[in-house]
């Protein structure tokens, strides 16, 4: 996007974009940690399920187990999903802010 593409529908839009995801925002963290929570569960799990073998043994074990990988694969979907509206949401504070400091430049009749 040019900056002199940047007006009032445009900042309307990311301020409705902004309200509108409030919730999506939220739940992404949400999920975020609550896959991180999942993860260590099921290394925990998979650990102590293991009795034999060194300590060090038993956690190479449990980071390859089929669950462990699982676990790790829906934390890094997670991740993607609460980055991407992340970025999203912040690219569009700074468009309002870019948007500010232009007005106000405007109404001072230095544009």
């Amino acid at each position: 996007m040019k900056i002199s593409e940047l007006d009032e529908n445009k900042v309307a839009d990311v301020l409705t974009y902004l309200a509108t995801t409030d919730d999506a925002y939220a739940l992404a963290k949400a999920q975020l940690e609550s896959t991180e929570i999942l993860r260590k569960r099921v290394r925990a799990r998979a650990f102590l399920s293991n009795e034999d073998g060194s300590v060090a043994e038993r956690n190479a074990e449990a980071e390859v187990a089929d669950d462990t990988q699982a676990a790790d694969d829906a934390y890094i979907k997670a991740l993607g999903d609460f980055e991407a509206i992340k970025a999203k949401r912040q690219r569009g504070e700074l468009l309002i802010e870019v948007w500010r400091s232009l007005e106000s430049t405007r109404r001072r009749g230095m544009v």
